[in-house]
């Protein structure tokens, strides 16, 4: 009996065994929860702890201009970096110190400051380096065996092929995307997403087989197809450098070239501008702004005016700013006009220089102060005359003409796809009064910005549609394929066609007659044009005007709008039709062609017709001359040789078909022993300038308006005084100061 009482387990026992069984229990259920329900959480937290993660980079989207040119790309580059923890003593740290510091031209002591940060395993040395920097930091790792001290890797960097080319356009971008242009307007679709390369570690660190790593493929940024024509805007450039050269404006000049029928923008510029691949580098005239300020170099003043003028000089003055478009809204007031039916162009207006306006105490006058006396409708528009226009606007009332100002896109922005684009100002309706509606007739008191006016304008010139004004066409994928593309449909219809191709051909006929816009004239093409000068009512300074012109062509088919825009000229004559149409005229001159509109000649423009001089050089002398008389040119020949050894002008000058001649050279005789005078042409009428450099020898070429009575020569090229060869061509700048406004 007392064995088998000796089978049963005792009380203490038992106790630790349902302990233990319980805890076994606890411990099954918590290692099912861990491995079974709770699997993915912890497997995840795990793999984190051995998983590093390094970013692989998505390329940037390339911005292309309409012909696929690139004006914004990326290029690949490479930064030298630095382990400090893995420099193993004070004579490698030396060594490393004084090799990158002679190679990459870094400061001795800022690399020693980086290598005291021993715990840190990337510290940045220098970017961007050159081909012959890299070469030379691969060498001094295999040299001294450095591969665990020094590395190096690739990167992309953003990269501007034509530097300041469309800078304001463009823009730039910096460390967190788009600063400014299309590369802010579009850096979301630009950026794209970013890939990553997964490496597995051990608990100790070290990298485990490749067997465990992973790559995910960064996903590239799209691209932008944008409607600017790198051609067109090297043109505009051009013009918008001299422009500022000519007329040294206060406060920039810019321009504007837009296809009037769908709102793309060809070009858009302005001057000063700055290089995109350097944008912190102010220029020349913003630079001597700071320099000129006085303040302490680095100081807290000179650093906030410092970005004022970065800020300053990024800002788009196109679409940014605004203006009193001033006698350019003449066009749209007589658009207008012509729509309610409230006048014809033969409708005869009077103007005796000033006008009075119920509710304003002192008469309004007309750039004209003596008056233009009785005029058609036509004439008052093409001379640009405001009491006319006053007269019409009172005729349209004030609600309708307020009507078709908002009809116009003048109480709204464009839409256009540029960041910071500026509102309009302008009075509301109840504050629009008398006195409101005749000075806006000639666009004054309110402000709009330039490509609201060239919208404007361009609406007239297309037949009546209010299009949208746009840069990017189509945004595609790197294969080619379109993601989104632009709807260039019109946003409605303002005024009439009959009316419009009413306004081209009056407007036309000021640039070819006798209108104010006779600055603008370009031979072979017909184009309708628009001058204006607006005071600054911004300043306190009453002489502050803004002179510019806008044109279209050709005006019985308008395709393209040109506007520039120069911010207070400090010139003698301010005028629009000064300081701003002769330089539409030359963009116009030079772009047609490139845009496939060809020179049609009238018979008025037979005195302007240029030809190309062939080269004759090694010709027979008798073939030479017979070719040449055979385009329609006078030849001389110098000497009695058979072979022509030399000629003036030299082949590809361009010279006045009508009275254009070649001299030709033989035997000894060469054109710089026959030197004359160039004589001094300033001041005469182009007819005159002609004859004087005809009867001296000398051929002509103008650059400017039409020949005829009224414009005159302000200057010339070479100089008066210079001495030249015998039959070198003279090239003479001549201009309209008559009815300008």
């Amino acid at each position: 009996m007392q064995n088998r009482a000796n089978r049963h387990i005792p009380g203490r026992t038992l106790t630790i065994i349902l302990v233990f069984m319980a805890l076994w229990s606890v411990l099954i259920i918590r290692l099912f929860s861990l491995q079974i329900i709770q699997h993915e959480k912890y497997e995840a937290k795990v793999i984190d702890n051995i998983e590093r993660e390094t970013n692989v980079a998505a390329n940037r989207g390339i911005i292309y201009d309409c012909n696929m040119v690139q004006l914004a790309t990326n290029e690949t580059t490479w930064r030298v970096f630095i382990s400090p923890r893995d420099i193993e003593d004070q004579t490698q740290a030396a060594l490393i110190a004084t090799q990158l510091s002679t190679i990459l031209d870094v400061e001795y002591d800022s690399i020693m400051a980086k290598i005291a940060k021993t715990n840190r395993a990337d510290e940045t040395i220098k970017r961007d380096i050159t081909d012959e920097e890299y070469n030379s930091v691969i060498t001094l790792i295999n040299e001294y065996d450095l591969d665990k001290q020094i590395h190096y890797e690739a990167y992309t960097k953003r990269w501007y092929p034509y530097g300041s080319l469309a800078s304001s356009v463009v823009g730039c971008v910096g460390t967190d995307g788009g600063q400014m242009g299309l590369e802010l307007q579009y850096n979301k679709e630009l950026t794209g997403v970013a890939g990553k390369y997964i490496t597995a570690r051990d608990a100790v660190g070290n990298r485990m087989p490749y067997k465990y790593d992973s790559y995910i493929e960064a996903e590239h940024g799209s691209n932008l197809v944008t409607t600017i024509d790198t051609r067109v805007q090297s043109v505009l450039e051009a013009q918008l450098k001299q422009t500022y050269e000519d007329n040294d404006p206060e406060h920039r000049v810019c321009g504007i070239v837009m296809d009037v029928n769908s709102g793309a923008i060809l070009a858009m510029g302005q001057y000063p501008a700055f290089d995109l691949n350097d944008p912190y580098t102010l220029d020349a005239d913003s630079k001597a702004l700071l320099d000129e300020s006085e303040y302490v170099k680095d100081s807290e003043e000179y650093n906030n005016y410092y970005w004022e003028l970065v800020y300053g000089m990024w800002r788009n003055k196109a679409v940014t700013e605004t203006y009193e478009p001033g006698s350019t809204f003449k066009v749209i007031t007589t658009a207008m006009a012509l729509e309610e039916g409230v006048t014809t162009f033969a409708d005869p207006y009077y103007c005796e220089g000033k006008m009075d306006i119920e509710g304003y105490d002192q008469p309004i006058h007309c750039h004209k102060t003596t008056g233009h006396g009785a005029v058609s409708y036509a004439e008052g528009l093409q001379q640009s005359c405001n009491p006319t226009l006053m007269q019409v606007a009172a005729k349209i009332g004030r609600q309708d003409f307020y009507d078709y100002f908002n009809s116009f896109g003048y109480t709204r922005k464009t839409g256009i796809d540029l960041p910071g684009e500026a509102d309009s100002i302008f009075a509301e309706y109840s504050a629009f009064n008398n006195v409101s509606l005749a000075v806006y007739s000639f666009g004054q008191t309110f402000r709009v910005t330039p490509i609201q006016q060239i919208r404007g304008i361009a609406t007239v010139a297309n037949g009546g549609k209010l299009v949208k004004p746009h840069l990017v066409s189509k945004i595609i994928d790197d294969e080619g394929n379109v993601i989104k593309a632009f709807d260039d449909s019109a946003v409605r219809q303002v005024v009439s066609e009959d009316v419009c191709a009413e306004i081209s051909r009056v407007l036309e006929e000021g640039v070819s007659g006798d209108g104010g816009a006779k600055n603008a004239y370009v031979a072979g093409y017909k184009i309708a044009a628009k001058t204006g000068t607006s005071e600054k009512r911004d300043t306190k300074i009453t002489t502050d005007v803004v002179g510019s012109t806008v044109a279209y062509v050709p005006s019985d088919d308008p395709q393209y709008a040109v506007l520039i825009v120069v911010d207070d000229p400090q010139t003698s004559s301010h005028f629009g039709s000064v300081v701003a149409a002769p330089y539409v005229a030359n963009t116009l001159s030079e772009i047609l062609p490139t845009l496939g509109i060809e020179r049609q000649y009238s018979e008025d423009d037979s005195g302007m017709i240029t030809t190309a001089v062939s080269n004759y050089t090694t010709w027979a002398v008798d073939e030479a001359k017979a070719a040449i008389e055979g385009k329609g040119l006078k030849c001389e020949v110098v000497g009695d040789g058979d072979v022509v050894t030399a000629q003036i002008p030299s082949s590809g000058s361009i010279i006045q078909q009508e009275s254009g001649k070649i001299v030709l050279y033989t035997g000894d005789n060469t054109p710089e022993n026959n030197l004359i005078t160039v004589p001094d042409l300033k001041g005469y009428g182009a007819e005159t300038a002609n004859n004087v450099l005809v009867s001296y020898g000398f051929n002509l070429k103008i650059d400017g308006t039409i020949n005829r009575a009224g414009a005159s020569v302000v200057s010339q090229s070479p100089a008066a005084g210079e001495k030249v060869p015998y039959g070198s061509v003279v090239t003479v700048t001549v201009r309209y100061f008559d009815g300008t406004e």
